[in-house]
């Protein structure tokens, strides 16, 4: 092995080494490399240059001293020429997607380290090392053993990780209370990195003691579960169906496997609900939850399903109930409709009477294009956007404006897709409402019709300047269509 060391083809092997790094320092965007290829190149320098000084002072050094100055160069370069490979090989495996971890390249480091040492050093000082470890003091290497117990059960728990390899570098991983990515698996600990941007390190012997829980498995998709409590007045087939259409807007859910809601248990005051979904990266599960929460939280207020809360005695003074929209704030909403000029002031306080507000979260779809509708939105606070099935946004509406006219009293499927920009409060008419109104005032279909097809004409651009809306054959079609809903003569 020496005669080797001290060949000049160990320096031609040194330099092509070297050339090899640089390049592909240059070249490759491995950060993990380039650290190593980094060290190797170091202790390559270094070596080849203490033997250069060592070939041109060893007549002028003390023997001791001219020894031991060969012995450093010999045992750098051989460190510098094992970092090179090693770094080389775990490039390839790294190169095959198999993250290779760093305890993997530290123990082969250390190993091949030690090894080199206790040769270079047996064959230069004609020391055996290794009997001289062996016949170490038995009390010696039990105050050794002692100190390094926990530096041991680190290094023995790393190995076993990586023997079972329940988890590699770039999985997300829950460990007790802690769930973050795993960046890093040393000797003495793994590194986690949370959605907090926290680094934290776990010792690997208290890893390997606690249930690990690994949420990136390929491309296989991941559950997540929620709970809800509902009113026992609330039949829980409706609430399935609430939660089921609420799951199916969102778009982070996947269609396959299919998302449930299940009855889970009759509690004192309510009845708990599991609901089970699956996403593609459990790293977006925190944001599906607070969708999915919202969204339910809305749509059971819309339906009228109550979420009990803890019963708390309290003692109140009973204040006056105050009405978010009073009579006075709908009238004057509905002042603002063009559609409702036609209408006297008995009319329109009917109409202010019977509207029922119903709120809805940024985000949610108000009305689907394509569906069957028979309600009427009035806008009272918020903002509401018009798309198209493509998604294209073609208006927003605020306070004050209108949509769903027309399949209301038409029975026309819907034209568009509408969606609260934030969070909107609207005034929902239902056909009922409309029916009693007509029934006191046919005439009122009439215009009504007159007004809904100047609307559509103007909305499509396609407006005969040659007949007067009245004569129009779309008003007459619209009125022929409103009486045959409403049962109008």
């Amino acid at each position: 092995m020496l005669q080797a060391l001290q060949s000049n083809w160990l320096l031609v092997g040194c330099a092509a080494l070297f050339l090899l790094l640089g390049l592909l320092h240059t070249l490759v965007a491995d950060p993990l490399f380039r650290r190593d290829a980094r060290g190797g190149i170091r202790l390559l320098l270094v070596g080849a240059a203490l033997r250069a000084l060592h070939q041109l002072s060893a007549d002028r050094l003390p023997p001791g001293v001219a020894r031991a100055l060969e012995v450093a160069w010999m045992i750098i370069l051989s460190f510098g020429v094992i970092r090179s490979l090693v770094s080389l090989s775990l490039l390839v495996v790294r190169s095959r997607e198999r993250p290779a971890p760093k305890i993997l390249r530290d123990v082969l480091d250390a190993t091949l380290y030690v090894i080199t040492a206790l040769v270079i050093v047996k064959e230069e000082f004609n020391l055996n090392l290794f009997s001289s470890l062996l016949a170490g003091s038995a009390i010696a290497s039990v105050v050794l053993g002692l100190a390094l117990q926990d530096t041991l059960g680190n290094l023995f728990a790393g190995l076993s990780l990586q023997l079972e390899r329940p988890f590699e570098v770039g999985d997300l991983v829950s460990v007790g209370q802690e769930t973050g990515r795993v960046l890093q698996i040393g000797w003495r600990a793994t590194r986690l990195e949370t959605k907090r941007r926290e680094i934290i390190t776990l010792p690997n012997n208290q890893l390997a003691k606690q249930t690990v829980k690994n949420f990136s498995r390929g491309n296989e998709p991941v559950g997540v579960d929620l709970y809800i409590k509902v009113s026992y007045e609330a039949p829980p087939n409706q609430v399935k169906r609430v939660v089921a259409e609420t799951l199916a807007e969102v778009p982070l859910i996947l269609a396959s496997p299919p998302a449930r809601a299940r009855t889970w248990a009759f509690e004192e005051m309510s009845i708990e609900y599991r609901i089970r979904f699956f996403v593609a990266d459990h790293a977006r599960a925190n944001r599906v939850r607070d969708e999915v929460l919202t969204r339910i939280w809305y749509r059971l207020r819309r339906a009228g399903l109550e979420i009990p809360a803890a019963p708390r005695t309290m003692r109140v003074t009973a204040p006056e109930h105050r009405d978010e929209f009073p009579l006075e704030s709908r009238l004057a909403i509905l002042e603002a409709v063009d559609l409702f000029n036609v209408l006297r002031p008995p009319e329109k306080e009917h109409l202010a009477k019977v509207m029922v507000p119903r709120s809805f979260g940024a985000g949610e779809r108000i009305i689907e294009e394509g569906a069957p509708g028979q309600t009427f939105y009035l806008v009272a606070d918020g903002t509401v956007a018009v798309t198209t099935r493509r998604g294209v946004e073609v208006t927003r509406l605020s306070r004050g404006q209108y949509f769903g006219e027309m399949s209301l009293l038409t029975g026309e499927p819907r034209s568009a897709t509408v969606v609260a920009v934030e969070d909107a409060v609207l005034f929902e008419l239902d056909r009922p409402g409309f029916k009693q109104l007509f029934a006191g005032h046919p005439e009122l279909a009439a215009q009504f019709s007159t007004i809904l097809a100047e609307r559509r004409l103007q909305l499509q651009a396609l407006a005969d300047a040659t007949l007067p809306p009245s004569d129009h054959p779309e008003a007459n079609r619209i009125l022929a269509r409103l009486r045959q809903i409403f049962g109008l003569s």
